[in-house]
């Protein structure tokens, strides 16, 4: 859980930014910035650059997402904006906003909505059999180890004397031709599980 952080403070950082890229978009004044430094990464070019606003000097940094990555050299010429308010808001104009951390944060976060969801969908499915269902008594058909429980099949025939299959997850192993109880919906028999007595 400790890789959380970092991916969240990445995810946090990359939202700022590219708010910040918003503003300058629609508030931003244009200018060329001199490059000071400049290296290339693994989805573009880090570069740190210098310019002058009404004969102040300014600096700022930024990712480029540029042609083959290449690597500026000191002196190069760069696009970047600026707000006349305050230039110490600047970045460059092809300055890439999407990073692995936050792709990492984003990914991660939907898996743990999508796994709560299902969660959540089978606990709903199981409190519907549980208060509609119908029990009968079933038999074990086999039963195989499923990492610290068992996987248990079962067949059992409904009220209306259809022949039905099943499985379910327990704790306990349980000897094929054994007799338990198992409920089922009237309207889909389908959906069955073992009866917890």
């Amino acid at each position: 859980m400790l890789w959380l952080v970092p991916a969240t403070w990445g995810a946090c950082d990359d939202i700022r930014n590219s708010h910040i890229r918003d503003i300058l978009r629609r508030e931003g004044y244009a200018a060329n910035g001199e490059v000071t430094k400049s290296h290339a990464s693994r989805s573009g070019v880090n570069v740190e650059y210098r310019f002058a606003v009404d004969g102040v000097l300014c600096s700022g940094r930024g990712k480029i997402i540029a042609d083959n990555y290449r690597v500026q050299a000191p002196g190069e010429k760069i696009p970047i904006r600026y707000l006349p308010k305050d230039p110490h808001v600047n970045q460059p104009v092809n300055w890439g906003w999407f990073s692995v951390s936050w792709a990492i944060f984003y990914f991660m976060g939907l898996g743990l909505m999508v796994g709560a969801g299902a969660i959540i969908i089978a606990g709903l499915r199981k409190r519907k059999l549980a208060r509609m269902g119908v029990v009968v008594e079933g038999r074990v058909t086999g039963c195989a180890p499923n990492r610290s429980r068992f996987t248990v099949h079962y067949e059992f025939t409904t009220k209306d004397n259809v022949g039905m299959e099943g499985s379910t997850e327990m704790s306990a192993e349980c000897e094929a031709g054994v007799s338990i109880p198992v409920m089922y919906l009237r309207s889909n028999p389908k959906r069955n599980d073992f009866y917890p007595e």
